[in-house]
């Protein structure tokens, strides 16, 4: 899950440094993972509602969820290839 907006300086940075890198394209876009963006550039209720029921105030607000991170594990403001890569194999869960 990636909140984003326009105007957020460090949402383009995570953007351009991390997100769009190979190695992460190549994780996101594995057949297991669903990738999910709110745009927050216009103020939206639906997702000020969702960014404050996880006790965030602003963006950029990134979470993985999957069978190993059922409730989600909230990323750092600023990204890093190693935060977002452990945490979609954390999200994978146990595939015994």
């Amino acid at each position: 899950m990636d909140v984003t907006a326009d105007w957020c300086v460090t949402c383009k940075a995570n953007k351009i440094n991390v997100l769009m890198t190979p190695e992460i394209q190549k994780a996101l876009s594995e057949k297991d993972v669903v990738t999910l963006r709110g745009d927050w550039t216009l103020r939206s209720d639906a997702i000020t509602s969702f960014l404050n029921k996880r006790g965030a105030a602003a963006v950029p607000f990134n979470q993985v969820y999957g069978p190993g991170l059922p409730q989600g594990q909230h990323l750092p403001t600023l990204l890093s290839q190693s935060s977002v890569l452990d945490a979609l194999n954390q999200a994978k869960g146990d595939k015994a």
